[in-house]
């Protein structure tokens, strides 16, 4: 197909469904809203002339059909994570695709493995961005500029930690467990060696953990409507809280247990 055709034959049509339903996942496992992957999905099957589009989107799938529901699919998307450069490289797409400049399918499918193939920071940007980070948030909660030095270094070890995680497939509860844990500890050590207490030092940590977007989006699909989106979003930024709260609760309990003294 050298230009879009009004009338997409069969084989066509199935092309652009599989082009669609792989934009709308992209943009849902890198952390896009809903009510966006829907609408990105719309206007692209509007200008590839795919009649009868509808779509349902949830935070952990894909559903849609297009003519009289002679052509349906269903994507799951199990693993999500937050890249809004590949995000914002589907939506630029879709701009593209509506103002006439992507004019075949095949274009907009290199296109879109592209975006889909943008990488994530190098692994010295997210160390440097986890020091940094809670050396600020440290501050910020009023600690001293030593506890945010302990601060700086738990960061550091605990996005390493992250990085090692992702690269060994371990996700879940256990990850965020394990990482508060790995959190309070260097912090209590940091801030025993420094002399301060220890208190804003995890506090200030905890920060790079925290499920501010998954809270942020949770509230933003109830403002959508997507009610049910919406709750999945807030549960699952209730359950990573409670293992923040576990791994930093273990350690501070074993801590107070063996030595006899409470981190404050």
């Amino acid at each position: 197909m050298t230009e879009r055709e009004l009338h997409p034959d069969e084989e066509q049509r199935r092309r652009i469904m599989d082009f669609i339903m792989a934009a709308g996942q992209t943009l849902l496992e890198n952390g896009a809203e809903v009510f966006r992957v829907e609408q990105t999905m719309e206007i692209m099957a509007a200008s590839f002339h795919l009649r009868e589009f509808h779509v349902y989107v949830l935070t952990n799938g894909i559903f849609a059909s297009a003519g009289t529901a002679e052509i349906s699919e269903v994507r799951n998307v199990p693993t999500r994570t937050t890249h809004l450069g590949r995000v914002a490289a589907v939506n630029q797409l879709s701009r593209q695709i509506a103002a006439g400049e992507v004019h075949t399918i095949g274009e907009a499918e290199d296109k879109l493995v592209q975006a889909r193939h943008i990488p994530f920071p190098r692994d010295w940007v997210q160390l440097a961005a986890g020091a940094s980070g809670a050396f600020c948030f440290a501050l910020i909660f009023g600690g001293t500029l030593r506890s945010a030095v302990a601060a700086a270094v738990a960061g550091c070890a605990a996005n390493a930690y992250l990085l090692l995680c992702g690269k060994h497939g371990v996700g879940g509860g256990f990850k965020t467990i394990s990482t508060a844990a790995l959190i309070t500890l260097i912090c209590i050590l940091g801030c025993s060696l420094l002399g301060v207490e220890a208190s804003h030092a995890i506090i200030g940590t905890l920060m790079i953990l925290t499920p501010g977007i998954a809270f942020t989006m949770g509230i933003r699909d109830f403002v959508q409507g997507d009610y049910l989106s919406g709750t999945i979003r807030m549960i699952d930024a209730l359950l990573i809280a409670a293992s923040i709260a576990i791994g930093t609760g273990l350690i501070l309990s074993l801590y107070s247990m063996l030595t006899g003294v409470a981190v404050v």
